[in-house]
Order: structure tokens, then C-alpha cells, then sequence
């Protein structure tokens, strides 16, 4: 029998001790709710690259390469800020229907026309999670908006939302705490649709990208009247 050399070996563990913006190293899922979704997330990916052809020049190839690049960055990035500050509830849904949106996309690709839509809304969104997590050293999984309509003379309209991947549904995903002017409400960073809504009167969804700058400022939005 070998004899053990008498000096042990010593490892050294790399502790993450600053901003999760600084943490890049190669997505390696676990079994933690996390990171079974994005590993989830990963699959579906994969899986539209075979119905996709992304080594192709075309815009919807162009979109599905973005997006691929963009969830290889923002994935490891999660995975650590969860690790050290655990994302919340909200967070989470959100990643977790943008997978479904890709799912969808993925089982009826045939009968769906804005694809290159779908891939690119799921990529801003990814890119403002990650925008945001690289402007705060907390990395604070939320950030307040306040909501304010474009003229001071009509107020009473009540505010409605949904992610912006979610455009062909007919859902609104929250509400506002209360009607213009002074509407507000927590998200956390992404890609939505806004609308305002009073007596039957519907606007038009208009698209945000809601992202922290690390100032810790609200981020303001002028939503249209609907006529």
C-alpha cells in the first residue's frame, strides 16, 4: 500500500465577496429551484436552435444568437446573486415565464409569426436584469417605477401591465396601487407593456425597459391617453 504524503494538500476557495456584476464564470446548474429553471431555461434554448438554423445571417437568426449570448451571461450571474442575496418571489415569475414564453414558442413555432419579436423581448428583458445587477453592488432584485400619464388635466385612469413576451396574451399581469396621477408599483428590472385604462377607454400597450441605474431613483414613464 501507497503511503499518504505527509503534507496535505491545500485548497484554496475563492470566496464571491464583491458585486455580482464581477461574477462571471461558466453556468454549471445545481438542484436548487433556480437553477433547475434556468437549466430548464438552457434546454428550451437548445432545443429552438434546432428549429432555428442561428448559424444563418437571417434577422431571426440574428435575434436567436443575441438572445442565446445574452442568457449565457445573465445565467451566472442569477445563479450567484441568489446564492448571496436570494431573489424574490417576483423575480423569480418573471424568469419563469419567459421560459414558458420560449416553451410556447418553441412547441407551436410553426403557427407563430412574431418569433423574432418573442426572442427579442426575451433578450432586452434578460439585458436589463443584468444591466441592473451590474449597477448596484447590492443587487437589489427590484426597483420602484412611478407611473404618470401625459397630460395634467385627465387623471382617474388606472394603470395595467404585462411582460412585454406576453403581447399576444390577453392578460393583465398586475395593477397599479391606485389611478393617476400618482400610481406606482414595484417591479423588478425587464422588459413590460403599460396601459392605461378608465370607462371603457383602452389604451395602447406601450413598451418599457425598466432597469436600475443604481441611484436608487424611481423610474418615471409617460403613458398615453387612450382616446
Amino acid at each position: 500500500m501507497k503511503k499518504t504524503h505527509p503534507l496535505l494538500l491545500s485548497f484554496c476557495i475563492l470566496v464571491f465577496i464583491a458585486s455580482c456584476s464581477s461574477y462571471k464564470p461558466t453556468y454549471k446548474p445545481t438542484n436548487n429551484e433556480l437553477e433547475e429553471l434556468l437549466s430548464s431555461t438552457q434546454q428550451t434554448i437548445h432545443q429552438l436552435a434546432e428549429k432555428i438554423s442561428p448559424k444563418t445571417e437571417d434577422s431571426l437568426s440574428i435575434s436567436f444568437r443575441k438572445l442565446e449570448e445574452k442568457s449565457k451571461e445573465l445565467f451566472p450571474a442569477l445563479e450567484n446573486c441568489h446564492k448571496k442575496y436570494k431573489l424574490t418571489e417576483s423575480y423569480m415569475a418573471t424568469l419563469k415565464e419567459a421560459q414558458n414564453a420560449l416553451s410556447r414558442l418553441y412547441e407551436n413555432f410553426n403557427n407563430i409569426d412574431n418569433k423574432e419579436f418573442i426572442l427579442h423581448a426575451v433578450y432586452l428583458d434578460y439585458d436589463a436584469k443584468l444591466k441592473s445587477i451590474y449597477s448596484s453592488p447590492t443587487s437589489d432584485a427590484n426597483t420602484r417605477i412611478k407611473v404618470t400619464v401625459d397630460s395634467n388635466e385627465d387623471e382617474g385612469f388606472f394603470v395595467f401591465g404585462k411582460l412585454s413576451y406576453e403581447q399576444e396574451l390577453d392578460i393583465k399581469r398586475f395593477r397599479f396601487n391606485r389611478p393617476t396621477q400618482n400610481a406606482s408599483l414595484d417591479v423588478v428590472p425587464g422588459y413590460y407593456l403599460f396601459w392605461l385604462e378608465k370607462d371603457g377607454r383602452i389604451g395602447t400597450a406601450e413598451l418599457h425597459l425598466i432597469m436600475s441605474d443604481g441611484s436608487g431613483e424611481p423610474q418615471k414613464l409617460v403613458l398615453k391617453i387612450p382616446k
